[in-house]
C-alpha cells in the first residue's frame, strides 16, 4: 500500500490566500451589550484589540468612529432599545477600514465614554454611560428627604454584583447576581411588612452600581444597618456553608477572608466602572475615620446573623471574619457582607435556586436584625414555622398510605379589637391555659390590641376542618404515662416519640418551651386530648365536612387554582387566611373551600 503524500503549505501563503483582520491589523467588534438602571443605561462594546476611537457629540446623538476596524457580520447593524437615555443604536461602515456607531439619545441624557483593558475573561471594552442627571438628582433628594423625616429603622440591602459582573457561576449556570437579588427582595418584603422598619435596595434589577454608588445610597437614606448579600465559590466543589464578614482596616482574619476580599474588591473593574476603585471610601485618611465602636457593632451584628443562619444552613466559619471589603467602608453604619452559600457546591447551588431556601435565608437575616436592634417583639418563630411545614410535608410524602397526625406548628398572631383569649383559643383549636403558658401571661390579664401572641396551631388544613367540623364525643382518658428525660432529649423528640402534641406536653408539665430540660426529670405524658361539646349518650357522632387540600405547583396562580376548583379568589384567600400580596410558594398546601 503506497504511503500518501503530505502537502505542506508555508504559513506565508496561508496569509496571502486567506487574509484575516489581524493580518491587516484590523480590530474586530465582537459584541454590543447593554444594561438599564432607573437613572442611566450602560452600553458596552467588546473589541478584539484596544480600539482607536474618535467621539463626536451633537444634541440627541453621540457618534463613535472606530478606526482600523472591520464591519462585523455577526452584530446587528441596528438595535432598538428604548431604555433610559437611549432609543436606538445604528452601526454603519466608514470608508474601507472604519466603523461608525451612532447612539440616538433621549430624555436629555449625558454621555460619558471611556475604555477598559482586557481583564480576566473580559475583552477590551468601550463603555458608554448614558446618565439622566434630572432623575439621579430627584432620587438623591428623595433619599435625603426620607432621612430627615424617617422615624423607622432604615436597613439598606445590597445585592452584590449585577449587570456585566455576574459574580460566581454554578455548574448549572446559576449566576450569583440573580440569586442574591431574589434574596435581597425577599428580605426587603419581610422587613417592610413589620412596623418600625423600612428597607431599601441598592439595585432592583440586572445592572451594576459602583461601590461609590452603593455607599452613597446608604448614606443618603441614613442607614442604621448595611447588609451586602453574596454567594461564595471555591475550586473545591465539596466546600459548603454560610459565612459572615465585616470590615477590617488592618488586614484579614484568615487567608480565605483575604482572598475573598480581593476578589470582591475587583467587582468595579469587572462591572466596568471607570476609576471607581480609587474612590474616597478607599482613601487611607477616610479609613482611619472608621470608628472602633462601629466596627465592634458590625462584629456583634454579624455574630447574631451567624446564630440565626446556622438553623438554616451549615456555617463555614463559626466566628465572623474580617477583611478590607470596599463595599463595607461606611464610617458610621454597622455593615456586614453575608456569603449565603457556596454556588460552586452542587447541593448548595440547588438550594440557592430554591424559593423556599431564599425565603428561609431572608427570614433568618430578618430575625437577626430584629434581635440586634432589640426589637421587643422579634419574629424569631417565623423560621421555625417554615422549617416545621417543610418537615411535615416530607413526612407526609414518605407515609402516603397512613400518614401520622402532624405536629402543631408555631404561629404568631396579632391581637385585634374585640379579641379575647377564649375566642382566639377556639379559633385555633387550642386552650386558654396553653396560650397563657406560651405567652407568660396571668389569668385575667388584659389583652392589648396589636400584641403578638405565640400559638401552637394545628397543621394547615386541620385548623380549617376544626373550625367547620362539629366536635366528636370525648373518649375516656387513660391513666397518664411517665417518661424519664435522657441525655440528648428535647421536648420535640419526646412529643414525637409518644405521638402527643408538643403544646399538650408543655401544658401537662407546666414548663416553658424554651426552658432547660434536665436529664432525669420525670415528665407526664398526657393521654388523648379531651374535647368539649359531647354528643348525647348513644347518639351517633356528627359527620364532619370534608376538607380538600391542594398542593401548589410551579406556574400556579390564585386565579388558576380558583378556576380549576370552581371557586373564587376571595374564597381561597379567606379559607387560607391569606392576603392578595402574600407570596404563593411551590408545595404549599391550600384549603379549597366548600362549593
Amino acid at each position: 500500500m503506497s504511503r500518501p503524500y503530505k502537502i505542506v503549505i508555508p504559513a506565508i501563503l496561508l496569509y496571502l490566500f486567506f487574509p484575516s483582520a489581524d493580518a491587516f491589523g484590523l480590530t474586530d467588534i465582537l459584541n454590543i451589550r447593554h444594561w438599564a438602571a432607573p437613572d442611566h443605561t450602560r452600553i458596552v462594546i467588546d473589541t478584539s484589540e484596544d480600539a482607536d476611537i474618535t467621539v463626536s457629540k451633537i444634541p440627541g446623538k453621540v457618534s463613535i468612529l472606530f478606526k482600523n476596524t472591520q464591519f462585523p457580520e455577526t452584530v446587528p447593524s441596528e438595535r432598538i432599545l428604548n431604555k433610559p437615555g437611549i432609543s436606538k443604536i445604528v452601526m454603519s461602515p466608514h470608508g474601507a477600514e472604519g466603523v461608525n456607531i451612532d447612539l440616538v439619545l433621549s430624555d436629555s441624557a449625558e454621555a460619558y465614554i471611556f475604555k477598559l483593558k482586557e481583564f480576566q475573561d473580559k475583552p477590551f471594552r468601550v463603555v458608554i454611560d448614558l446618565k439622566l442627571p434630572d432623575i439621579e438628582k430627584k432620587e438623591s433628594e428623595e433619599r435625603r428627604r426620607f432621612k430627615i423625616s424617617a422615624k423607622d429603622k432604615i436597613i439598606v440591602i445590597d445585592a452584590g454584583h449585577g449587570g456585566e459582573d455576574p459574580g460566581a457561576i454554578g455548574l448549572k449556570r446559576t449566576m450569583e447576581k440573580d440569586v442574591v437579588l431574589r434574596i435581597a427582595k425577599r428580605l426587603e418584603y419581610i422587613l417592610n411588612k413589620k412596623k418600625g422598619y423600612r428597607a431599601f435596595l441598592t439595585r432592583r434589577g440586572d445592572y451594576y452600581p459602583s461601590f461609590r454608588k452603593r455607599l452613597q445610597i446608604a448614606r443618603e437614606y441614613g442607614a442604621d444597618l448595611f447588609i451586602s448579600i453574596h454567594a461564595d465559590a471555591s475550586r473545591n466543589r465539596k466546600v459548603r456553608g454560610s459565612s459572615v464578614y465585616c470590615l477590617s482596616t488592618t488586614g484579614a482574619s484568615s487567608e480565605a477572608a483575604r482572598l475573598l476580599a480581593r476578589q470582591e474588591n475587583l467587582a468595579d473593574i469587572i462591572g466596568g466602572s471607570e476609576n471607581e476603585q480609587n474612590s474616597d471610601e478607599s482613601d487611607p485618611i477616610i479609613l482611619h475615620m472608621v470608628q472602633t465602636e462601629t466596627m465592634n457593632m458590625s462584629k456583634t451584628f454579624g455574630s447574631t446573623i451567624i446564630k440565626h443562619m446556622k438553623q438554616i444552613n451549615p456555617i463555614k466559619f463559626k466566628r465572623i471574619q474580617e477583611a478590607p471589603f470596599m463595599v463595607l467602608k461606611l464610617p458610621h453604619v454597622p455593615s456586614v457582607l453575608i456569603e449565603t452559600a457556596y454556588i460552586s457546591n452542587p447541593r448548595e447551588e440547588m438550594l440557592l435556586r430554591s424559593p423556599v431556601f431564599q425565603n428561609k435565608i431572608a427570614l433568618s437575616i430578618s430575625a437577626a436584625i430584629q434581635e440586634f436592634l432589640r426589637d421587643p417583639e422579634p419574629d424569631n418563630d417565623l423560621i421555625h414555622i417554615v422549617m416545621e411545614e417543610e418537615k411535615e410535608e416530607a413526612r407526609s410524602a414518605s407515609r402516603q398510605e397512613a400518614p401520622a397526625r402532624a405536629l402543631p406548628r408555631m404561629i404568631v398572631y396579632t391581637v385585634k379589637k374585640g379579641d379575647t383569649l377564649k375566642k382566639i383559643a377556639s379559633r385555633y383549636n387550642t386552650r386558654e391555659d396553653i396560650l397563657l403558658s406560651l405567652n407568660n401571661m396571668k389569668k385575667g390579664q388584659r389583652l392589648q390590641v396589636n400584641r403578638k401572641l405565640k400559638i401552637y396551631a394545628p397543621p394547615e388544613g386541620e385548623m380549617q376542618s376544626a373550625e367547620i367540623s362539629p366536635p366528636a364525643p370525648a373518649a375516656a382518658a387513660p391513666r397518664p404515662a411517665f417518661y424519664i428525660v435522657k441525655k440528648g432529649d428535647t421536648l420535640e423528640k419526646i412529643a414525637r416519640k409518644h405521638r402527643v402534641a408538643l403544646a399538650r406536653l408543655i401544658c401537662a408539665n407546666g414548663i416553658k418551651s424554651k426552658g432547660p430540660l434536665y436529664v432525669g426529670r420525670k415528665l407526664t405524658i398526657p393521654g388523648p386530648a379531651e374535647k368539649s361539646g359531647e354528643s348525647a349518650p348513644g347518639a351517633p357522632a356528627p359527620r364532619a365536612k370534608k376538607t380538600t387540600l391542594y398542593t401548589v405547583k410551579k406556574g400556579d396562580t390564585l386565579d388558576k387554582i380558583a378556576r380549576k376548583h370552581n371557586t373564587t379568589i376571595a374564597a381561597l384567600l379567606k379559607a387560607n387566611r391569606m392576603k392578595m400580596k402574600d407570596p404563593l410558594y411551590v408545595n404549599r398546601k391550600l384549603v379549597i373551600p366548600e362549593k
